[in-house]
């Protein structure tokens, strides 16, 4: 009975390591789509804010020479107990070193969770625009309400998927 314990306890350890592996997402994962087509996934990260905190993540498909591939999908999912959050109006990156604000396009809510003050949308950023956001050291995050502006970052653990964003997708792209 006991050797068939340790094949239990063993068994158990296997299944907790892959576990655990797997909930650990990379920043970035490439996942390849098909002949010159390659999906960089940027893994959700946080933006800190002063009513709550924001998770962005970024889906981009790159294919090669082709103009499909100059947008990227952006969703996010913020938690505000600001009234309206169910109305969001836009939402854009702004980069605070030459002003410059990188709004989100067709902006579609997904859901809103009134008992939690927490809802999803997704828009489309150009992959020209995501570059000059992710080059950059100081970006925030702003979501537009129609009882406020509501302002996301630079903290939270935005900075480890900047310098993976760099390294892992921005510097392999070439236009």
């Amino acid at each position: 009975m006991k050797p068939h314990l340790n094949k239990v306890v063993i068994l158990l350890c296997i299944c907790c390591g892959t576990l655990l592996a797997c909930a650990r997402l990379r920043p970035v994962e490439l996942f390849y789509m098909g002949k010159n087509t390659t999906m960089y996934f940027v893994s959700p990260f946080t933006m800190e804010g002063d009513d709550g905190d924001v998770e962005i993540d970024i889906t981009y498909r790159h294919y090669e020479n082709k103009d499909s591939s100059r947008f990227a999908s952006c969703k996010f999912t913020f938690y505000s107990e600001v009234q309206g959050i169910e109305k969001v109006s836009s939402a854009y990156f702004f980069v605070e070193k030459d002003s410059t604000k990188f709004e989100l396009s067709n902006l579609d809510r997904f859901f809103v969770e009134r008992e939690n003050n927490k809802a999803r949308y997704e828009g489309k950023i150009a992959y020209s625009d995501l570059k000059k956001i992710f080059s950059t050291d100081d970006f925030k995050f702003y979501v537009v309400t129609p009882q406020k502006v509501i302002m996301y970052g630079p903290d939270g653990t935005v900075e480890n998927t900047r310098t993976a964003v760099r390294k892992e997708m921005l510097d392999l792209i070439t236009d």
